[in-house]
């Protein structure tokens, strides 16, 4: 999947400039929508007081702060709405389920349920894809960029490489679109396969 970027052209952008790059072309990319796809299996959500209490081995706060989210996914998912942008993430999960892929399929119910659509896909349905390496992460702005995200081995972000090439960017939303459309939706995946679990050990 990788090669598509081969021989094409792409912007390095450390941390600290990836993120208004992207919030800059997020609000206008329209009906194209936004396709997020991830592979890992764990990452560093800094100081999200959540995913905090939940590295403290504190489950029922971290659902908790979950929930005490809800107005503010309701505000933020309502203005992506308004804004006529559909925002789509493919999440591979691989078995057994990660006690961080537990944590954040939580986060995830709770957005899913303000307009975030979540499909959730099995690692071994990608593997034939990865030939002895994972699935990039991605991020795809419709038809404005496409950015290869990546994480130091601790999971902590690191930057991200754009392409801006509209072939390119046309092939990787395409990409993502597929493994989408493969997935299961979030609001059937949750509650048969992550809520009944018994709080993750960490």
């Amino acid at each position: 999947m990788r090669e598509m970027f081969e021989g094409v052209d792409g912007v390095r952008l450390e941390q600290d400039a990836y993120t208004p790059d992207f919030m800059e072309r997020f609000w206008r990319i329209g009906a194209e929508g936004f396709w997020k796809l991830e592979r890992m299996q764990s990452y560093d959500e800094g100081d999200f007081p959540s995913w905090q209490a939940f590295r403290r081995g504190e489950w029922e706060e971290s659902l908790k702060l979950i929930e005490e989210l809800r107005p503010e996914y309701e505000e933020y998912f309502g203005k992506i709405e308004r804004s006529g942008i559909g925002h789509h993430r493919v999440r591979i999960v691989e078995r057994p389920v990660t006690p961080y892929i537990q944590w954040e399929l939580n986060v995830l119910h709770v957005k899913h349920g303000y307009g975030e659509r979540v499909t959730v896909l099995d690692a071994e349905r990608v593997a034939p894809r990865e030939e002895g390496e994972p699935l990039p992460e991605l991020c795809v702005l419709g038809s404005e960029a496409v950015y290869v995200i990546d994480y130091t081995p601790e999971g902590v972000p690191d930057g991200a490489t754009r392409y801006d090439r509209p072939d390119v960017v046309a092939r990787a939303r395409d990409f993502v679109r597929e493994l989408y459309a493969q997935g299961e939706d979030l609001a059937t995946y949750f509650p048969r396969e992550i809520a009944p679990l018994a709080a993750p050990a960490v």
